[in-house]
């Protein structure tokens, strides 16, 4: 007996009205819905990289940003070169965007990190991709150059990137140590400085330590009594509303509501603690 086992052969029964049409058709449905699925197996990266991607334009490197995901890469996507996270922030290696050269170079936080030896060292500048795609062209290249760096085009990157980072050692560092973060707030303890998406807050000294204070404690409550003795000592002679005029003026500043508050709230009759 015959087995009709290919759609060819059941399209030509169908077209020609060849009798056992039906019957084969409902075996071959029969037998592919019992046959196992096979599905491909989550993996674990055993040991990973981290490699920072600057670009003002990431959409137009998606396809290199999921490969260097799918192959154990740690990657983080900056829009803008925030100079004061990168600052700290510990890599193995840097992608700068050579295509949106004329929008990096208008960004200082990126003329301050270019313009740093040991990060130039770990950075390899992405020229632009042929075909419809591409953006940057020679402007690319000329940025290449100007920056002082290696570069190659995002299809080639993959293999770039782990040819360096086979004759290159990992970065070796203390982490992110310094920068402290609650919600869009990060403080750079180094150098007393607040940030809020990026842009940075003005604090007096005192504003700042009360901020420091809310974050270290991660959500406990403050009292007033403990901040007065914390930040003005146990010396100080004023009563508590000192407290609440500090408060009120660091709310302001970081465009916080006391009826409803993202960074800072009230605990009727105790004191403050960080918003949920």
């Amino acid at each position: 007996m015959h087995t009709i086992d290919t759609d060819e052969e059941l399209q030509r029964m169908a077209d020609l009205h060849l009798p056992g049409y039906s019957m084969a058709k409902r075996r071959s449905e029969e037998e592919e819905e019992q046959a196992p699925v096979v599905e491909a197996s989550p993996f674990l990266c055993a040991s990973t990289r981290r490699i920072v991607l600057i670009s003002p334009y990431p959409n137009l490197l998606h396809e290199l940003i999921r490969d260097l995901s799918a192959d154990c890469y740690d990657l983080m996507v900056f829009h803008r070169v925030d100079d004061f996270v990168l600052h700290n922030l510990q890599a193995d290696l840097y992608l700068l965007d050579g295509g949106a050269a004329n929008v990096l170079g208008s960004d200082p936080g990126f003329r301050t990190f270019i313009a740093d030896p040991a990060k130039r060292k770990r950075s390899i500048a992405i020229k632009s991709q042929r075909g419809p795609a591409a953006y940057g062209g020679k402007a690319a290249r000329q940025a290449a150059e100007a920056w002082g760096l290696t570069s190659a085009a995002p299809h080639e990157m993959l293999d770039r990137v782990g040819q360096w980072l086979l004759r290159e050692p990992a970065e070796a560092g203390d982490g992110d140590a310094g920068l402290l973060g609650f919600k869009n707030l990060v403080i750079d303890t180094k150098r007393m400085t607040v940030f809020r998406s990026g842009d940075r807050i003005d604090l007096t000294k005192t504003e700042y330590e009360l901020l420091l204070h809310f974050i270290q404690a991660e959500g406990a409550v403050l009292t007033r009594e403990h901040m007065m003795e914390d930040i003005w000592g146990a010396a100080f002679f004023g009563n508590s509303n000192v407290v609440d005029v500090h408060v009120k003026s660091l709310r302001r500043k970081l465009g916080d509501s006391a009826v409803s508050p993202s960074y800072i709230e009230t605990v009727r009759g105790v004191g403050y603690r960080l918003a949920d």
